[in-house]
């Protein structure tokens, strides 16, 4: 596989309202879904997302690759979260 350079960028605030909006707007059904159903539907959703890109500015595997990168990069975030939180620091 071809390696393509990601550009690593901190999240506008715009951006982190985003984020936060939509997490909000899963949290009532967090209950009856649950955490691997909710995942299915996200990753659903970020297909459909993937195939509505156009496709002269990025390919299947740049946005697969981008996808990836901000999958590795969440997971990270969550984990230094959690441990400040055991820490104290959260």
């Amino acid at each position: 596989m071809t390696e393509i350079p990601m550009k690593s960028r901190l999240p506008t605030r715009a951006k982190q309202h985003a984020r936060r909006a939509m997490l909000a707007a899963l949290k009532p059904f967090a209950d009856e879904l649950g955490n691997d159903t909710m995942l299915a539907v996200l990753a659903y959703t970020v297909g459909q997302l993937i195939a509505l890109q156009d496709q002269r500015k990025m390919t299947a595997e740049m946005a697969m690759a981008t996808v990836s990168a901000n999958i590795e990069q969440g997971n990270r975030d969550a984990i230094a979260a959690t441990l400040g939180a055991v820490r104290g620091q959260g």
